[in-house]
């Protein structure tokens, strides 16, 4: 049983080390170059002068902690954003989703066990990409 246990929490590890993060992106206006993600700004207000380019969106659950992911999901969208390239990202929604429910029972084999389950949440951030002029 403590090898099953040591083997669960070095994969969730390894996972973690990964930075799993998913992202969507919907291009609704003229797509540029792509640029480095680390060139992308964010915006609660819209800037004086710019361009649409895409709604993205983004969401982890692997992180051990909501703040990684939530770090993980703002990563994402930048890359998300950059690949169009927007230098650029108008905030719209933060917070988390439901993603189902997930439940196991483990069997000692001689009749018993125990049940773990309960459900799962990613961290979910959307918003416009655009290209500020």
């Amino acid at each position: 049983m403590k090898t099953v246990l040591s083997l669960f929490i070095l994969v969730i590890f390894a996972f973690n080390l990964g930075g799993c993060a998913s992202g969507t992106t919907l291009v609704t206006g003229v797509k540029r170059d792509a640029i480095s993600f680390e060139q992308v700004r964010f915006y609660q207000v819209p800037p004086a002068n710019y361009e649409v380019i895409a709604a993205v969106r983004a969401s982890s659950e692997i992180g051990f902690t909501d703040q990684q992911n939530l770090d993980m999901a703002v990563e994402e969208l930048k890359i998300q954003a950059a690949r169009v390239g927007a230098n650029g990202i108008i905030l719209e929604k933060t917070g988390k989703e439901s993603t189902g429910s997930y439940g196991n029972f483990f069997s000692n084999g001689f009749g018993g066990g125990f049940f773990v389950g309960g459900e799962n949440y990613s961290q979910v951030i959307t918003g416009t990409a655009i290209y500020v002029k």
